[in-house]
């Protein structure tokens, strides 16, 4: 484990959005050039290839570039492009704020590579929302929607079933996963760890080097982000909501989630409310 540790310390993290931002869509750099391995800490990314040849390695694998593909890096992952022919398509970055439930499941379970065919129709949708995104700017509500279609999509086209895992998983993707499983019931590390099989330190190590975050913060933060949703999206009261989340009352939810948000549970419900 301190190999995996090091190797992850010498690879550098980029950014190509910014910390207020929680979607991008950009079209494919159309370059040949060989890009180093690098991760991406607390995003995710799609890219949709309808032209271009090479190879894309992800973690420990490598995939041929055969267009119409797409391929999915998640947060921590490492990745990196060699390609032989010019690429062409476009990349999304988005933040799981504005991920449905349903959505951040079928994630779990989507492959980092999934060939695509002949899908004139899912270019077309994505050419529409690069256009609405060029045209309209902040819009998350819009943007939500399209990424809970792209994701059913992928979800398809793959032939992910529920609770399958097609991927192989490295430990901060297989603490993730359990966190996004468990984090109702427990949100006490020592029960992810016992799970995962390894050490307080070593998990905290991973984390931080992966998402720049403890895994602790990990586990608040899929608390957090389950809050916004049923704030968002539902209209339960706050104390029904602290009780489904298993606060032991609403005070202790409040403070809990203005800690996190610097607003109380009723003030970002009525901003969320706002924006739509």
């Amino acid at each position: 484990m301190t190999t995996i540790i090091k190797e992850m310390k010498e690879i550098p993290v980029k950014s190509k959005i910014t910390t207020e931002d929680l979607f991008k869509i950009s079209m494919m750099k159309t370059v040949i050039k060989p890009t180093s391995p690098h991760r991406h800490a607390d995003y995710h990314e799609f890219i949709f290839l309808h032209a271009g040849s090479g190879f894309h390695d992800i973690d420990d694998m490598s995939f041929e570039v055969v267009p119409s593909a797409a391929f999915y890096i998640r947060p921590g992952q490492t990745h990196c492009w060699n390609f032989s022919a010019l690429p062409k398509g476009y990349v999304l970055l988005f933040r799981e704020d504005l991920l449905l439930k349903e959505d951040i499941d079928i994630l779990f379970g989507l492959p980092s590579h999934i060939p695509l065919g002949d899908q004139p129709s899912l270019f077309r949708l994505l050419s529409d929302l690069y256009e609405e995104y060029k045209v309209t700017g902040p819009a998350n509500a819009l943007y939500s929607a399209y990424l809970h279609l792209l994701i059913t999509k992928l979800k398809t086209f793959a032939g992910v079933k529920k609770d399958v895992l097609t991927f192989s998983d490295g430990l901060f993707q297989q603490y993730k996963r359990l966190v996004n499983d468990n984090f109702l019931d427990s949100r006490q590390l020592k029960f992810y760890i016992a799970k995962l099989n390894t050490t307080t330190g070593t998990l905290n190590e991973i984390c931080k080097k992966s998402a720049g975050k403890t895994a602790s913060a990990i586990i608040n933060e899929r608390v957090l982000l389950e809050a916004k949703m049923l704030l968002s999206a539902t209209v339960k009261p706050v104390k029904e909501i602290a009780a489904l989340l298993k606060f032991s009352d609403t005070p202790h939810f409040a403070k809990f989630f203005k800690l996190y948000t610097n607003l109380t549970p009723g003030k970002y419900r009525e901003l969320a409310l706002l924006k739509k």
